[in-house]
């Protein structure tokens, strides 16, 4: 009356290469996570920069001055709030050639364009 009793589950070698395959799949996708989540803060960047821009020439164009800083662009209600860099920066406001120039301290390197 021995009777082959069927045991359900897994074993540990098969747990242990589950674990495995696992932690290969995270290894091989959180450095492709974090690029994704910089090339996110660079794009949310440019796009406060022209913004900005593109504010300092209505503020230009109506009071016939550039302005100083953001505050500048605020207080005349061309800005409802100051935009923030997603990683901390501050935006330096300048005139070159007669064309407003935004840059971030965070994102010098920023292609933001017109």
């Amino acid at each position: 009356m021995n009777a082959i009793r069927r045991q359900d589950g897994f074993t540990l070698v098969e747990l242990v290469i589950s674990l495995f395959v696992i932690s290969v799949i995270i290894a091989i996708s959180i450095p492709h996570l974090k690029s994704v989540g910089e090339k996110a803060q660079t794009t949310a960047c440019e796009g406060n920069q022209k913004l900005i821009r593109s504010q300092m020439e209505n503020y230009y164009l109506a009071e016939h001055q550039w302005p100083n800083t953001l505050e500048a662009l605020k207080s005349k209600n061309y800005l409802q709030t100051q935009p923030v860099c997603p990683k901390g920066g501050s935006y330096a406001l300048s005139v070159s050639n007669d064309e407003a120039v935004v840059t971030c301290s965070k994102h010098p390197t920023s292609t933001a364009t017109k």
